[in-house]
């Protein structure tokens, strides 16, 4: 089994604030960090943390930017299928984070968005019947759904994180197998909040939602049950990447197992949020392949004993 992250990869510069700046406002911030980013490379580096064979398709500039994509892809074990974009600069994120942890993101998504359906599809190139396919809201809508047809002929399971969230993607959820939303994006796509929103997200058409609510913890709707999965305590620095940590070790620990998405694969990635959270950065805050290792095998031999 392996997992097809589609999707972007950015360079994040990341600055502290003591405040995030009102309108109209000028404030002081520190340079605190350089780093690989992107929702698409975040998640595929963090499955791949997890032991899966993953493969990322994202598009980069032809600039020096792209370089520094490609080495610091190349120090994780991943399969980086890098589109090279001549009509576009590789995506930059400025990331500000305040005294408290809390994080807000302006990402440019020019090359992301210039990659065509058929560029985006070669990325699917070997996957089959019970592979993953890992897709955000970088892409544009026809890309996405043309990934998303296709996925299904293949048999494969596709996990959608709908963010930057968009209008269109509410249509998309009846060929999703995992949705992964937080609580502004469950409201935009349903008009409602909580349990209300993961009813009428699956209502849609998607197999298994999860809603992140941050320190409140997540919902995992599936079957006929909502259940509820708190966060786990730790003092928070930066939550760059929470998000994708969250949802790639609740993927990866479900696949391991072999069974359908449960609250204990959120609850180990509720533990490995909470590492993310507590360090600064995007993809160098998230946790190491050791990490993890603990992780997965400390609740592999936890269902062994029972």
């Amino acid at each position: 089994m392996r997992a097809f992250v589609i999707g972007n990869v950015t360079l994040d510069e990341i600055f502290a604030v003591e405040n995030l700046p009102q309108e109209g406002a000028s404030i002081f911030g520190t340079h605190r960090h350089a780093d690989l980013g992107g929702k698409g490379a975040n998640q595929a580096v963090m499955l791949a943390r997890c032991g899966l064979p993953v493969r990322l398709r994202a598009a980069v500039g032809v600039d020096p930017a792209a370089d520094i994509v490609r080495s610091r892809l190349a120090a994780e074990p991943v399969e980086a299928d890098l589109y090279r974009m001549a009509s576009a600069a590789t995506d930059r994120s400025i990331i500000l984070s305040d005294a408290a942890g809390m994080n807000v993101i302006v990402t440019t998504t020019d090359c992301a968005r210039a990659l065509r359906p058929a560029d985006a599809l070669e990325g699917l190139d070997g996957a089959g019947a019970g592979d993953l396919m890992v897709l955000q809201g970088n892409l544009t809508q026809d890309a996405t759904k043309a990934l998303i047809q296709a996925g299904r002929a293949r048999g494969m399971r596709i996990a959608l994180n709908p963010s930057p969230i968009e209008r269109w993607m509410s249509d998309v959820l009846s060929g999703v197998d995992f949705a992964f939303v937080n609580e502004a994006e469950a409201e935009f796509m349903t008009g409602t909040r909580g349990e209300a929103a993961v009813t009428a997200m699956r209502g849609a058409g998607a197999a298994a939602v999860v809603l992140t609510s941050g320190e409140r913890g997540a919902l995992l709707g599936y079957g006929g049950d909502i259940a509820h999965v708190p966060a786990r305590r730790t003092e928070i620095a930066d939550t760059t990447g929470a998000g994708d940590t969250f949802q790639s070790v609740a993927l990866a620990s479900a696949l391991r197992r072999g069974g359908p998405l449960s609250a204990e694969d959120l609850e180990l990635a509720a533990v490995a949020a909470s590492l993310t959270v507590s360090r600064f950065g995007s993809v160098s805050a998230m946790p190491t392949i050791e990490e993890m290792g603990a992780i997965l095998d400390l609740s592999l031999a936890a269902g062994q004993a029972s």
